[in-house]
């Protein structure tokens, strides 16, 4: 019976701390973010807002049809994010961060974020492993203070971390580009000459061996930027 109530405030705890990140989400969405009145498909962000909430937003990120639709924090105090909201309180939920000293100016940018079970923060990146959903979501859009980008993935896959950190860490960018497609699930026949990349990754269990598990979903996408 112990057992029982322990499991069971566990959950509504969680299923709070669920509710919290989600509403938090959708009225800074609303506060932050309006349509552009010329094309619905672009958005205008109001980055003062943004700053003034928490400096560590660099970015925001936005994949149609997923709920995908985050500021991307910065994280320079020792992964803070994984259990930190974007305006910086508690909460185990966390918050889509990056570790990058020069994010979206370096080659290479990577960016996290928890598989959570409600769905939110970025679970559905799953859904990549789908072939349809794969070809039928190929861009994503990414947003800073000082520029636009559109995302194009040419790669997606589940591998365990080391594994990951083994066969990228002594390739360079050319070789990490052509690793990248020859990995992927599904392959991408046209590919724009690639100059930047922006790397999702979260939790996986496909081929879970530990728990937690040591796998990660990689959703990998060339970076253009756009006016």
């Amino acid at each position: 019976m112990t057992i029982i109530i322990i499991s069971s405030f566990i959950l509504i705890k969680d299923f709070i701390k669920f509710k919290e990140s989600d509403n938090a989400n959708k009225k800074l969405i609303n506060t932050v973010i309006t349509e552009s009145t010329e094309d619905k498909e672009k958005v205008n962000i109001d980055w003062n807002k943004l700053k003034e909430i928490n400096k560590d937003i660099v970015g925001w990120i936005k994949i149609n049809n997923t709920n995908i639709n985050y500021p991307i924090l910065k994280d320079n105090d020792n992964l803070k994010y994984l259990e930190h909201s974007y305006d910086g309180n508690y909460n185990k939920n966390g918050s889509i961060f990056t570790l990058n000293s020069n994010p979206f100016d370096d080659n290479i940018t990577v960016i996290y974020g928890h598989n959570m079970k409600t769905r939110i923060m970025f679970s559905e990146l799953d859904r990549y492993m789908d072939k349809n959903f794969f070809y039928e979501h190929l861009t994503f859009e990414i947003y800073t203070s000082s520029h636009n980008y559109n995302a194009k993935v040419f790669s997606c896959y589940s591998i365990g971390v080391t594994e990951e950190e083994n066969n990228t860490k002594s390739l360079s960018f050319e070789e990490e580009i052509e690793y990248y497609k020859k990995i992927s699930k599904f392959k991408v026949n046209e590919i724009d000459e690639i100059k930047k990349i922006v790397k999702l990754s979260t939790c996986s269990y496909l081929n879970k061996h530990t728990t937690p598990t040591n796998q990660r979903y990689y959703i990998v996408a060339t970076l253009k930027e756009v006016n």
